[in-house]
């Protein structure tokens, strides 16, 4: 319970008029003339004043300051320590109120990097959960591509053959159409049966990984043999093609790089509109493949790697480029990634490991 700051100044009174009181009652026993009373008079005055002079100093330089010190101390934790201790009086009471201010300063800043590093502690866990559902995800995707990719193979395998027989036959039968418009019709049965193989190829290069030979490629290299692969769709198509690179040297299959980049160029290519520019940049170990076309739908982002997901027109695509370009880079340890660039177009950009 806190003291009265009064109580101190009543205690010393009462103390210097007991003193002087006993002083008096024996000076009177001793003696008893007019003048020694007067003196004692006098001197009792004085004592008086000089007691209630000492009282009030050491109430105002000691007490007080030492009453307000404790009753801040109480309340200091109630406040968030916000309230500064400003010492007053004399040198022991200024002393005491200076370490308190210390103790107040070094507890807010131990209250301040204790928030800092619980905040630093919950950005972590959040980062770790985050990492760890990417993780996983990652991890149902890839198992879900090779189940496809083993499914795709194994029917792409079977179809193949039959379809290598129906291309070999209307060639034969090409040769010795009756009419015109027999001979288009067989032209249309070999293209469409071609069609077939193509795709039969990609389902099997989806359910078998790279077994090329790796070594030292130039990635700008393999950029720049993609990008005349591409332009003859492009040309046809009135796309430019763009090409910035510098020398660099990976580790790679240089024939499985080279697909992945004509397939990058050829999407790009496909998804822009006459007129248009698609960009091709090598940096280091990382490719980039820029469009001008219409950007990627937010919610086809997520699924642009799936087998047989395609947002082009029915007949135009298969579904299976992005894919196998996707399943190419995982095998030499990269990854590849998707994005819509903030003017107009998307951005597929290829990082080996």
């Amino acid at each position: 319970m806190m003291r009265r700051p009064g109580l101190a100044l009543k205690l010393s009174v009462l103390l210097m008029l007991g003193v002087v009181g006993a002083m008096v009652v024996d000076f009177s026993l001793t003696s008893g003339t007019d003048m020694d009373r007067a003196r004692v008079l006098v001197f009792v005055s004085i004592a008086l004043a000089m007691a209630l002079l000492a009282a009030v100093v050491l109430d105002t330089l000691i007490i007080r300051p030492l009453v307000r010190l404790s009753a801040q101390a109480r309340r200091m934790e109630d406040r968030g320590y916000a309230e500064p201790f400003v010492p007053t009086g004399l040198d022991e009471p200024r002393e005491l109120g200076e370490a308190l201010e210390h103790l107040r300063q070094r507890v807010l800043a131990e209250r301040e990097e204790l928030q800092r590093l619980n905040a630093e502690l919950e950005r972590r866990v959040e980062e770790r959960s985050l990492a760890l559902a990417a993780a996983q995800r990652a991890l149902v995707e890839g198992e879900r591509l090779v189940a496809v990719g083993r499914l795709g193979a194994g029917v792409a395998h079977e179809v193949n053959n039959p379809a290598g027989v129906i291309l070999g036959r209307a060639g034969l039968l090409l040769d010795d159409a009756a009419t015109p418009e027999a001979a288009e019709d067989l032209r249309v049965i070999m293209r469409q049966a071609e069609r077939i193989r193509e795709i039969t190829g990609a389902l099997l290069r989806l359910g078998r990984p790279s077994r090329g030979e790796r070594g030292a490629v130039d990635l700008a290299a393999v950029a720049r043999s993609a990008m005349e692969l591409a332009r003859h769709e492009a040309v046809a198509r009135g796309v430019t093609l763009e090409l910035s690179c510098q020398a660099s040297e990976v580790d790679a299959d240089a024939a499985a790089l080279e697909q992945v980049a004509y397939n990058l160029i050829r999407n790009a290519v496909q998804a822009s509109q006459e007129g248009g520019v698609v960009r091709l940049h090598v940096a280091g170990s990382t490719l980039s493949v820029s469009d001008t076309g219409s950007g990627i739908a937010p919610e086809a982002i997520p699924h642009l790697f799936e087998p047989f997901f395609t947002t082009k027109k029915l007949g135009e695509g298969t579904g299976l480029g992005l894919a196998v370009a996707h399943g190419i880079v995982r095998d030499h340890g990269g990854t590849l990634t998707a994005e819509n660039l903030p003017e107009r177009g998307a951005r597929f950009v290829v990082r080996l490991g």
